[in-house]
């Protein structure tokens, strides 16, 4: 990780654990959390007078173009049809296997398949609906459309009426992750993984910008602020999500609890067991040395997220890049060959504390600032990841671990997207592209269930370098001296 304990933006250092009484901070975001209202069936909000408008892709006509019928071709809402997927084959075989009988009744499916607590109990069929994004609406679905409510804060709308006011990344991406990444209430642990349902790997940008995902809204900010933001607050929000499970799972297994198994591995690094056996070691590609028989921990959240630290001040004016001493210390707990439950329980909750204040100061940072950002803000972005990615010779990966250099890429094809693509930035074309194909999983062979990075061996991460060597070359300032 890049940028922390005011060790400079590239200089990488052993950061000592923070005593464990050291003073936690205090502010927190708005936006996460359970309101304590009743969610309403999108039906409520599908009225032509409303957002049920004919017309798909305009204004008031948001519900129509989210719900399942506004299919054209192969453009849809996949939140919609959450619920449809339970009924087909592969839910059923996973259903099977978890001894579900019928996984669309199932509570640790519907929780995320569908919207919780919705009334009638029958609008379950609805998959994730409006509730699920925008909150329970008992309070506010009578009062969102009157000129006073404009003249509400965000946090008010959220605190008061239980609103999420999702144009506010932080709260946006914050609710996102209570499903893609999994909270107290909604988990995809190691065995339904294993039964076959799709690993959790979320990254913001890459869902927002799914070119098969259909939009029932436009983004307020303009590219690149948008895009730059986006992935900024989705590398903090996501690995406090991440954090708190972890901090779930550790509490429940220092509790002795029969059914959580410890340590849990959808926690862990996936290409540490699922890769082929024999042949080189994997170790010897990268410069990032870990114990041997200890998985690395979180790999997908914590990769880039040290980018997103060391640069948020350029990318949400007045914030400060956070020293994260505890996320620090957690990591270097996760390397233990069996870390105690109790430890990591303690030192879960401070690191959450800690990503609470970072959170709250870009929340901060978005509702008041106007400040338009550098055209070359990508570039720069861009260039941190790919140094990220990289020894400090740029010889070697820094990590060879697919996660890791998943989620540096993930970044950069974030920027490439900000910077206009192709079209703007066509020296960037080649190395982006490539390291699209590089890290793609191979197709399955006949009969195979699973997608898995298995054959990622040492010429696939050699060609990985070499890509993020170009990227680091093509994205350097124009203007600094060879």
């Amino acid at each position: 990780m890049i940028g922390m304990g005011g060790s400079g933006l590239f200089k990488r250092v052993e950061i000592p654990p923070p005593p464990d009484n050291t003073p936690l901070p205090t502010a927190k975001p708005y936006g996460i959390g359970k309101p304590p209202f009743e969610a309403v069936s999108s039906v409520g909000c599908s009225s032509a007078a409303c957002h049920g408008g004919g017309k798909l892709d305009t204004k008031f006509s948001e519900y129509s173009t989210w719900a399942a019928t506004a299919f054209s071709g192969k453009l849809y809402d996949p939140h919609s049809t959450a619920y449809r997927v339970l009924f087909n084959e592969d839910s059923v075989r996973i259903g099977k296997l978890m001894g579900m009988k019928e996984p669309h009744k199932e509570a640790l499916c519907l929780k995320c398949h569908a919207t919780e607590g919705v009334k009638p109990a029958e609008a379950v069929s609805e998959g994730v609906g409006c509730a699920s994004c925008h909150g329970p609406a008992e309070k506010w679905i009578s009062v969102h459309m009157l000129p006073e409510w404009k003249a509400l804060s965000n946090q008010s709308k959220f605190t008061d009426y239980g609103f999420v006011p999702t144009k506010n990344l932080v709260a946006r991406v914050s609710n996102c992750t209570t499903c893609h990444v999994g909270d107290a209430d909604r988990e995809v642990n190691h065995d339904l993984i294993a039964a076959g349902h799709p690993r959790l790997s979320f990254e913001y940008t890459r869902y927002q910008f799914n070119p098969k995902y259909r939009h029932h809204w436009d983004e307020v900010l303009p590219q690149p602020d948008f895009e730059v933001r986006a992935w900024t607050v989705g590398q903090a929000a996501t690995l406090r999500a991440a954090i708190d499970l972890l901090r779930v799972r550790a509490e429940r297994a220092a509790g002795n609890d029969p059914k959580t198994t410890w340590p849990e591995f959808s926690g862990l690094s996936c290409f540490a067991c699922h890769q082929t056996v024999g042949g080189e070691v994997p170790s010897n590609t990268g410069t990032v040395t870990r114990p041997l028989g200890v998985p690395a921990w979180e790999l997908w959240s914590n990769s880039a997220a040290g980018v997103a630290a060391a640069l948020c001040p350029q990318a949400l004016p007045g914030t400060t890049s956070p020293d994260l001493w505890e996320l620090a210390a957690l990591r270097k707990l996760m390397q233990k060959t069996r870390p105690d439950p109790k430890a990591v329980a303690i030192r879960a909750k401070r690191a959450v504390a800690e990503l609470d204040a970072w959170l709250a100061e870009l929340q901060a940072s978005e509702d008041k600032t106007t400040t338009r950002l550098p055209a070359d803000a990508p570039r720069k972005f861009a260039h941190a990841l790919s140094i990220n990615a990289l020894s400090m010779d740029r010889t070697k990966l820094r990590d060879y671990d697919w996660d890791a250099l998943t989620a540096n890429y993930l970044g950069t094809a974030a920027m490439y997207h900000a910077s206009g693509g192709k079209e703007f930035v066509p020296k960037w074309t080649d190395p982006i592209r490539g390291l699209m194909a590089d890290l793609e999983y191979p197709p399955r062979k006949a009969g195979e269930r699973f997608d898995s990075p298995a054959g990622f061996g040492k010429t696939k991460r050699d060609l990985v370098r070499d890509r993020f060597r170009e990227l680091f070359d093509v994205t350097a300032d124009p203007g600094a001296k060879p």
